[in-house]
């Protein structure tokens, strides 16, 4: 019991600003002139307390993430007219009229620390931040470190090959706005795992979390997702950290994530997650027949991502899965 006390005391006290500091986040208007000033689509409703931001290509989500209101038909109209957006997504509360077809997963835990997780938990954050150096990262770091993270990563989830010039695009867009903090594993001079937060009003959000295969074994994630939820909560007081959605795609493991995220605090909230669709791609989505059939495709390609999300989209969208989060019932 005194080893695991001085652990966790000698985990708490890591530095994470040894080489920069904390940024202090904006408002949501505050990120609309981000997005504006990038030339990203965006979208401003309901008083400034919804904002629509671009999320994978093509497709515009919803921001606070955990906002569940109903939303006005005409919103959605036109932004489906921006160009180049074709999904708008949201998210409802789960009820009897709103089957839950995704998990949200969200900390607000304002006393969140160590030995309230439980011992699978404590044992991988521990070994993470033996492992590695936990600390922020500069824009310039990540820049010239944080590339060999990030392909392991789309590697390994099935994504297309990123550029290098990719992510440094993102930290050009990125450096000068003070929404975004990079907490980085660093063994000696390589940058192993790093976690991107978006800090916006008195909320934030997990945007990225890359690591390098080798270093999996380590678990860089837990000490960075410790450290990131540790700091937010408790430190910066924030009223919670959403750390996304489960997965949309089809054939995809999302219990393995689903359990992650629960051993390391989060809640798992049941919510109706729904795609509005630009009406040209309406009728290749709806109907039960069109999902079976994109189904079908992923399967048989499943290394097209592209295919995977769009089977997984058509199978909400047409209502054909009757029980969409089984998968999470199994907690063997």
């Amino acid at each position: 019991m005194e080893s695991d006390r001085l652990q966790k005391d000698d985990i708490d006290k890591v530095d994470l600003t040894s080489v920069t500091n904390h940024v202090p986040g904006g408002t949501l208007n505050d990120f609309l002139e981000y997005l504006k000033h990038n030339g990203q689509p965006h979208a401003i409703t309901a008083q400034g307390t919804q904002l629509w931001y671009p999320d994978i290509r093509g497709e515009l989500i919803r921001l606070p993430i955990e906002c569940v209101e109903a939303v006005n038909r005409e919103v959605v109209r036109d932004l489906l007219r921006h160009h180049g957006t074709w999904v708008v997504s949201y998210l409802l509360a789960g009820d009897k009229n709103h089957q839950a077809n995704c998990f949200s997963y969200v900390c607000r835990n304002p006393n969140y620390k160590l030995e309230e997780l439980g011992t699978n938990a404590r044992r991988d954050v521990r070994r993470g931040f033996r492992s590695f150096e936990i600390r922020l990262c500069t824009w310039d770091e990540l820049a010239e470190k944080g590339f060999a993270a990030e392909i392991d990563t789309d590697t390994r989830h099935g994504y297309t090959k990123p550029s290098s010039n990719d992510l440094k695009l993102m930290v050009q867009r990125q450096r000068k706005f003070p929404f975004f903090e990079i907490f980085g594993a660093w063994q000696g001079d390589n940058l192993t795992a790093w976690l991107q937060v978006i800090k916006i009003d008195d909320w934030a959000l997990i945007n990225m979390v890359r690591s390098c295969n080798a270093s999996l074994r380590l678990c860089p994630n837990n000490a960075l997702l410790y450290a990131a939820t540790k700091r937010l909560l408790v430190d910066e007081k924030r009223k919670y950290l959403s750390y996304g959605l489960s997965g949309s795609r089809t054939n995809i493991d999302r219990l393995s994530m689903h359990k992650y995220k629960i051993r390391m605090g989060y809640e798992a909230l049941p919510r109706h997650r729904v795609f509005v669709t630009h009406p040209v791609l309406r009728p290749l989505l709806a109907s039960h027949f069109a999902s079976w059939l994109w189904e079908k495709a992923a399967s048989a390609m499943p290394r097209f991502v592209f295919l995977l999300r769009i089977a997984g989209m058509s199978q909400q969208i047409s209502g054909r899965d009757k029980a969409p989060l089984s998968w999470a019932d199994d907690e063997s």
